[in-house]
Order: structure tokens, then sequence, then C-alpha cells
């Protein structure tokens, strides 16, 4: 049975001023959980149903999870055995409509800028201002997903570890480098690094005209305003995705993906 103590933790760790203060990431699903598992991420506890062995992937995470179990540092779970209660009290746990079975508390991957380890040359993903965690997720996804050694989430964006952001990026969290920001040390941290910066702009030159052998930071920006006007600014070029039909826009997670695919896979 879980405690009281962790019922009431799993239910701060879903609202936007109570995670940041624990300092805990909620992750929810069986991909999600099996990467937070694989990666070595600092797995404080786990919740899990007997729904989680519906699946061959849930079958696979839940042998994994029991292997972690019996191993002196080992994955602290608990098991709610009542079948008939089991997905209700899961489900009033859960962040999502739909749970598969499995939850778990991770502490959260904590980075500075000058933490970062990056290549050369170097890869960034820059986001400012977006306020919907799916498509913040889904950058990080790609971001994982296109080799992008870090990703820099500036002030004013949604919280990167908040649940849904999480479940968005389907794992990728805990396999990529994040961290946040305020501009002016992300752009003092970029100019020391010789990496110059990049503007999604609708009004921007054709993404398949880039080249460039140098070190690189993709900005994305806000949903609706776009980018904070100093980063389109400081951008050395401006890109834009060419579409042929009668579009008028593509959701920042989109099109962020589609540009980085584009930079990155030529």
């Amino acid at each position: 049975m879980l405690s009281k103590n962790r019922r009431q933790l799993i239910e701060r760790l879903k609202t936007r001023k109570g995670r940041p203060r624990e300092g805990l990431v909620l992750v929810e699903g069986v991909r999600a959980s099996a990467e937070a598992l694989a990666a070595g991420a600092d797995i404080r506890f786990v919740v899990r149903s007997p729904r989680l062995l519906d699946t061959e992937a849930g079958r696979t995470l839940a042998s994994a999870l029991t292997g972690r179990e019996l191993q002196t540092d080992g994955v602290d779970v608990t098991e709610l055995t009542d079948v008939e209660l089991a997905d209700a009290e899961l489900a009033e746990l859960s962040d999502t409509e739909q749970p598969q079975g499995v939850l778990c508390v991770c502490s959260e991957p904590s980075l500075d800028l000058a933490q970062l380890r990056i290549g050369t040359p170097a890869t960034v993903l820059l986001l400012d201002g977006l306020q919907d965690p799916g498509n913040l997720g889904t950058l990080i996804r790609a971001a994982r997903a296109f080799g992008v050694d870090a990703v820099i989430v500036l002030d004013g964006s949604v919280d990167p570890w908040n649940p849904k952001a999480v479940r968005a990026a389907a794992g990728a969290s805990f396999r990529t480098q994040i961290t946040r920001a305020v501009w002016a040390e992300a752009r003092l941290w970029m100019e020391e690094q010789s990496i110059e910066i990049l503007a999604a702009d609708p009004s921007g030159d054709d993404v398949r005209s880039f080249q460039t052998a140098g070190s690189w930071a993709l900005a994305v920006g806000n949903e609706g305003a776009g980018l904070r006007p100093d980063i389109v600014a400081a951008s050395t070029k401006r890109f834009a995705i060419p579409m042929p039909g009668n579009a008028e826009s593509l959701n920042a997670g989109v099109a962020g993906s589609i540009l980085l695919y584009s930079l990155l896979t030529r």
C-alpha cells in the first residue's frame, strides 16, 4: 500500500509550484519509465499495478524493476496488488487519463551551462517562451533523435520537467542534456563557445539553404509571439520551412522538429 506521505508528494509533483520545490520529476508510462531506468536516473520510488503486465514492453519493464529491487542500491517498488482497486488507485495518482500501470518519481537531473558537454562543432536547441508542455517535450524528443548536444530552456518557458513535458518527451529527457538559463547568461555562454544563433522565423530563408561548418544553436520561440526581439537581433541567420500547401503555420513542436531534421541530416 502506498503511504499517505507519498500520495501527497505525487500530488505536489503535478502542480506548477510544487514540483520545482521538491526537485523531483513525475514519470508516467512504460516507455518513459523504461528510458529513465535504462539511463540511470535517480529513481526514488515506483508505483505499479497489474496492468503493467498487459503488454510485452510492460512485462520487460516489470522484470527490469524486479532485477533492480534485488540490487544493493535497488529501486523501491510499491505494487498495488488488489486487481479490482489497483487501476482506479493508479488513475487517481496519475497525471494522465489512461495510466499504463507504472509511475516513477525521480530526482530532477540538474545541469547548469558550465556543465554542458558539447561537441566540435556543437549543436544546441534554444527554447524561448514555449508555453505548451507537449511542444516542449516533443522538441526534447526531437533533439535526442537528431543528436543535438544540449537543450537550453530560457526563462519564460514552461518547466521542462513538467509531467506533461516529460511524457511528451517519451523518456528522451533522461538521455538529453537539459538546462534552464536566463537569456543574458545563455547569450554570453554561446558567445564564449563561438556558437552562432539560428532563428526559427516564418519570414526567414528556406532552411534548405543552410550551410555552415561551425557550431550553432537553433532558437525556437513562443507558439504565438515567436522569439523575443533580442534573440532575433542576436541571430546570424533566420530560417523558415517551405510549405507548398495552404497551411498558415505549424505548431512549435512540429516546426522545430522539421528544422532540426533539415539542419542535421544533410
